[in-house]
């Protein structure tokens, strides 16, 4: 089969595979949420709007990792699609429409609250998208593969519940997004999470041997 024929074959694979995953991704949790989420930044005092953003912004990422459950995901193992396409499908659709969230809810905080800075808020719902999509690809791996987006709620939590802290040096997570140095450590645990997802997301098939058979006359 000509190079052209065989890519042509993948792409129509990977578009009716993507329409398929639209059609059976759990909507629900992070629909809900970034609706509550909303209602949740628009509602309240304008001195408050940026602590409102900040927690709306880390239950819309806890949420997102539940995208990742694949209920089909021991059928569609035996499918010419691989696994890290299958997985790069549901990842850009989560980072699609946490985006679509953030241009919303950033055009909103800004009128509420006025002018203040957005692109380390912005950076902090990437890092916590990131952990949690990481977590929840490691723990489909490591058991159900419906469960994976409950341990990824449970690690932006847990990232979350780090900003809280007192302010040190070492901390990964600072407490305010434009704090000295926080770009910088922030940007180490996006690259680390990004680095587990990419390895959660490997083909299992990837790497193994093939078994050797031995014939009657052949010793081992």
């Amino acid at each position: 089969m000509a190079p052209t024929s065989v890519l042509g074959v993948r792409g129509r694979q990977a578009s009716a595979l993507a329409g398929t995953s639209a059609r059976v991704l759990k909507w629900r949790p992070l629909g809900q949420v970034m609706l509550a989420a909303l209602a949740f930044v628009a509602i309240g005092s304008r001195a408050g709007v940026a602590l409102r953003l900040s927690i709306a912004s880390a239950a819309v990422a806890a949420a997102s990792g539940f995208l990742l459950d694949d209920p089909a995901a021991v059928t569609l193992a035996a499918s010419p699609t691989s696994l890290p396409l299958r997985r790069l499908q549901r990842v850009s659709v989560v980072a699609a429409a946490v985006g679509l969230w953030w241009a919303a809810v950033a055009v909103l905080a800004t009128r509420i609250g006025g002018g203040f800075p957005l692109r380390g808020r912005a950076l902090e719902l990437c890092v916590f998208v990131a952990v949690t999509l990481a977590a929840s690809a490691t723990a489909s791996n490591l058991g159900d593969r419906t469960v994976g987006g409950i341990a990824g709620a449970a690690c932006a939590a847990g990232c979350y519940a780090i900003t809280f802290l007192p302010p040190r040096s070492w901390l990964p997570l600072p407490g305010h997004p434009d704090a000295p140095g926080a770009t910088s450590r922030r940007l180490v645990v996006l690259a680390g999470a990004v680095a587990v997802l990419a390895w959660a997301s490997r083909d299992p098939a990837h790497g193994r041997q093939p078994r050797r058979s031995y014939g009657p006359k052949e010793t081992r």
